[in-house]
């Protein structure tokens, strides 16, 4: 075997960094399966970084206590997955609509699946393109429900609430 800087050429042994990616990737298999048990989920919760802890959050198995532990992780973008998962309590909802991150409530302002209140609750935000983008989506989700004839408002409740212009 060659050496180059005083280490073997070829196959290198198991290291701590090699086990390391590999448990990572065993992590990240189990935490965007939707097939993983929550109960697994919530454990990788409790020792994955933050990629890993943003496709946890992702995850349709994810526990409503998980996600509640979650939505106060210091990542936004763990928090943003937990806005979108649609166990999320109304709760954390309501908590994550006041998030310091624009990204977090910019990331609800746009979600149609979101309840009316809570994009009524950001129809007020102090970042103008959260504002405007809570209208652009309630004002889409108003059309599309009296168009399937689910509730009937006229015109000018559309206009007036939910103006986006």
């Amino acid at each position: 075997m060659e050496h180059r800087n005083g280490r073997a050429q070829g196959k290198e042994p198991a290291t701590s960094s090699a086990l390391g990616s590999e448990e990572m990737r065993t992590k990240l298999a189990m935490a965007v399966n939707p097939n993983t048990p929550s109960k697994v989920l919530a454990e990788l919760a409790e020792t994955s970084p933050e990629s890993i802890l943003e496709r946890i959050a992702e995850n349709p198995r994810a526990s409503a206590e998980t996600l509640s532990r979650l939505a106060a992780h210091w990542c936004a973008a763990v928090r943003v997955a937990v806005a979108e998962n649609t166990n999320t309590l109304l709760d954390v909802l309501l908590e994550l609509v006041q998030d310091e991150s624009v990204d977090v409530r910019y990331s609800i302002a746009e979600n149609h699946s979101m309840p009316f209140g809570i994009l009524e609750s950001l129809i007020d935000d102090e970042n103008p393109y959260v504002s405007m983008r809570a209208r652009k989506t309630l004002a889409r989700l108003v059309e599309n429900n009296v168009r399937r004839g689910k509730f009937k408002i006229g015109n000018e409740f559309i206009e007036s609430k939910y103006q986006t212009g």
